[in-house]
């Protein structure tokens, strides 16, 4: 019935089916030849030309905003303030450094103790080989970048690529731009290169699974050049407890110092530093170790701490100043306060709200803070209030824990120093603070009065003057107000009850020196 509807004729049905297959066999070609066809651009590579974007590649930053400030002006300004404060100039230049790769909040302060060193060499050292560990890319070998520069918030940094191209002919070195596009380990060392250096390149190697005996065997010729520098990106230790991860960290100083090869477990850039320790054995160079320190010293977690240090080699070992005791203990000290700064500022700042707002003393707990801050220890804790002394009070000698010292002074400071009212909670708003940290004693042994005035030292020296039952005591801090010394010595036997011209061969004199922690000024 329905062929019949449509008069079919069914002599021609298989004309008909042949031009439909054919039809149908068409169109699919046409459909695959178009495909091709539109994917295509109507250029042909025999015509390529390079780009400006091709022909000036730039490694842009990755990191910036997370492991250091991503604007220019606050990124250089906190670069200023870690060189500032970092230890003296060498006197030679350095060849090597080993420096931490952490955000900056963690590790700027150690890697700025290296960095430093390189400020006096800034016009002599024109080429950096920056050597670190690959975080995010699995590699065997090394990886070179085939970038023109590298871009930090402070501008571009030229890569070398001469030497990259002589790197790239050893087969452990190998192009790898993915490597570099997010690794943070060389980048966050530019900044410091950027402050400390004139005019410089760079060659940026990451490398993976590498011997060190390889990379030091390429590295070696290059090193030979007066004016190239190698920076060693490596951290220490990871995630173990402070007090372990002190232990273990040490260990791996004390390795470094002995030129002996580090385990992979002790750094995150282990194969980094057992170059470095190849190439300084062949070269001549002696390592000398300029800080330590954890996240745990900034932080606040102490059950998770990963480990930083910085070490120079140069061409034999700084000559070592000798240094009386008190000099040796104003070291140990400033060490102490540098590592552990924010938690005694921490025991401080509680000592001082606890006293005015409750009126009761603050007792730090084990619990709380590094078993280091319970070492016996003797501080002043004084507090100002627009530049005007408010409050000082303070032990001469250690008797106690100092995190216990410092809390009990910090209360006396605000209620029971005598020459003022007790501070209220109104003022806190107003009032700085800081500690200033006590050496041990050191007598004077003197003819007279002007054989005294000799021996100090303005600046520097705190003295306690006894005579009988009267006793008086002066801060260094005092020089800035009075920085003539009879006057200084005068003032101080007017805290000590007697008369500005009164001597006697009885009187005892002693020197101390301290290590001042200052919070921020408000």
């Amino acid at each position: 019935m329905f062929f019949k509807k449509f008069n079919v004729d069914y002599r021609r049905l298989p004309r008909y089916i042949v031009i439909i297959a054919a039809l149908a066999a068409l169109a699919v070609f046409n459909f695959f030849y178009l495909q091709e066809y539109i994917s295509s651009n109507s250029e042909v590579i025999n015509n390529y030309s390079l780009r400006d974007e091709d022909m000036n590649k730039t490694r842009e930053a990755a990191v910036a905003g997370l492991f250091y400030p991503a604007d220019v002006y606050q990124l250089s300004s906190e670069l200023d303030g870690y060189l500032k404060h970092a230890g003296p100039s060498l006197s030679r230049r350095p060849h090597i450094l080993i420096v931490p790769h952490a955000g900056y909040m963690y590790s700027a302060k150690v890697a700025a103790q290296a960095y430093q060193k390189l400020q006096p060499f800034g016009r002599e050292i024109r080429k950096v080989i920056l050597l670190g560990p690959s975080h995010r890319v699995a590699l065997n070998g090394a990886a070179l970048s085939s970038a023109d520069s590298f871009r930090t918030p402070l501008g571009k940094v030229p890569v070398d690529r001469e030497i990259t191209a002589v790197l790239a002919q050893d087969k452990s070195f190998t192009y790898n731009d993915l490597a570099h596009k997010n690794e943070h380990s060389l980048e966050v060392q530019l900044p410091f290169l950027q402050k400390t250096l004139q005019d410089f390149s760079i060659v940026p190697v990451v490398y993976g699974t590498v011997s060190p005996e390889a990379l030091a065997s390429t590295l070696r010729p290059l090193l030979d050049r007066n004016d190239t520098l190698l920076v060693i990106s490596a951290d220490l230790s990871h995630y173990l407890d402070y007090e372990t991860a002190r232990k273990v960290d040490e260990h791996t100083a004390a390795l470094v110092a002995e030129s002996k090869p580090l385990d992979p477990h002790l750094s995150c850039g282990a194969a980094g530093i057992n170059t470095a320790l190849l190439l300084a054995r062949e070269l001549g160079l002696q390592p000398q170790m300029l800080d330590m320190a954890s996240s745990g010293d900034v932080g606040g977690d102490m059950q998770s701490v990963v480990g930083y240090a910085a070490w120079v080699f140069n061409r034999g070992a700084e000559p070592q100043k000798q240094l009386t005791p008190l000099e040796r203990e104003v070291e140990n000290l400033d060490n102490f306060g540098r590592h552990n700064r924010q938690a005694l500022l921490d025991i401080a700042r509680k000592g001082l709200e606890e006293a005015v707002l409750h009126g009761k003393k603050y007792a730090p707990s084990r619990q709380d803070y590094a078993d280091v801050l319970f070492d016996k220890g003797a501080a002043f804790v004084t507090l100002t209030k627009k530049g005007e002394l408010r409050g000082c009070i303070g032990s001469l000698i250690a008797g106690r824990a100092i995190a216990l010292d410092i809390a009990a002074n910090a209360y006396a400071a605000a209620l029971e120093d005598v020459r003022f009212p007790a501070v209220k909670a109104e003022e806190l708003p107003d009032l700085s603070f800081s500690i200033s940290l006590l050496t041990d004693y050191e007598r004077l042994h003197f003819k007279n009065e002007e054989d005294v005035l000799k021996q100090i030292v303005s600046g520097k020296d705190g003295l306690v003057i006894r005579d009988g039952d009267r006793q008086g005591v002066l801060l260094p801090s005092v020089w800035e107000q009075i920085p003539d010394k009879r006057e200084f010595l005068n003032n101080l036997k007017i805290k000590a009850g007697l008369s500005p011209v009164y001597w006697s061969d009885k009187v005892k004199i002693y020197r101390f020196r301290v290590v001042e922690i200052k919070a921020d000024e408000n």
